[in-house]
């Protein structure tokens, strides 16, 4: 079964670092779909205007008005793609003028678009930080967990060859297994991954053997072979630094977890509205974090 993503772009060739993340991540794209997404700032002055008129093509298979520079990372964006066997017809790209401030314009077209993921390279990170720092802004709380923010976040530093797996994190929480059921969703066709269960125990570990059962009976539901699923757990007391040490560790390609944990446990501070996952953000490097509601 084919996948929809929604890959967000900027106007910088130097920035594809969702774009090249999932083509090294799949071994094949073909069935899948992708939608390349630029929003273009509200303070385009005259000469920038001047400049999407000299770009603007009726025959063009693009959705909205392209600057120079947003047009060569497009170009660049579709070679990359098309260098991982993905056809260039399975290519959508949207560009829209910013309405609601970048964060909830990239939430509501993914509303919109009912994507399995949204792709967000490092510039993009850079904004959901702005947004999540303001814990206190109720507006912002309602549209986390309400349908703004209904798919999986994946966000992506520049990636490093040859990283393979992913590690995904497990709390007791449903948000976690969700998490879990993401991976499985994902990897079901993509056998050169295999999967890491990780709790980070606060007792003494009992716990943790009813929650990788579920995990793992969540993941064989996909097809995903016992043979592709490890175990792991350790004794920690800081959330973000257990994680960060596994992945330095296990060299994963990706990391995933649910966007709200238990009250106690691995997670316990992970609200993508408090400091773990900003911490992760900006400390993680050439592994991509997915985060799921």
């Amino acid at each position: 079964m084919g996948k929809q993503f929604l890959v967000t772009i900027s106007s910088s060739v130097d920035h594809l670092f969702g774009v090249k993340f999932i083509c090294s991540f799949f071994n094949k794209m073909s069935d899948d779909r992708v939608t390349l997404f630029h929003i273009c700032r509200r303070d385009s002055n005259d000469m920038n205007k001047i400049l999407l008129a000299q770009w603007d093509d009726s025959a063009s298979n693009i959705q909205g008005h392209l600057s120079v520079g947003t047009r060569r990372s497009i170009n660049k964006a579709k070679g990359i793609l098309g260098e991982s066997k993905m056809s260039i017809d399975q290519i959508i790209t949207k560009t829209v003028d910013e309405r609601y401030g970048k964060v909830k314009d990239i939430l509501g077209e993914s509303s919109r678009g009912f994507y399995d993921a949204i792709i967000l390279g490092r510039r993009a990170s850079y904004s959901l930080q702005w947004m999540f720092e303001r814990s206190a802004d109720e507006t912002v709380q309602a549209m986390i967990k309400d349908s703004s923010c209904s798919s999986p976040l994946w966000i992506c530093p520049e990636s490093e060859p040859g990283r393979k797996n992913v590690l995904v994190c497990v709390d007791g929480s449903e948000n976690a297994y969700r998490a879990v059921d993401h991976v499985g969703y994902i990897l079901s066709t993509q056998h050169q991954h295999t999967i890491t269960i990780f709790h980070v125990e606060n007792g003494n570990g009992e716990e943790s053997e009813g929650m990788f059962q579920r995990a793992e009976a969540i993941l064989q539901e996909h097809n995903i072979g016992t043979d592709r699923i490890s175990r792991n757990s350790i004794r920690g007391i800081s959330a973000s630094r257990s994680i960060l040490g596994e992945i330095k560790n296990g060299g994963y390609s990706a990391v995933a977890l649910g966007m709200r944990g238990q009250t106690r446990g691995l997670l316990r501070d992970l609200n993508l509205a408090g400091g773990t996952t900003l911490k992760l953000i900006s400390k993680i490097d050439k592994t991509a974090l997915w985060c799921c509601p």
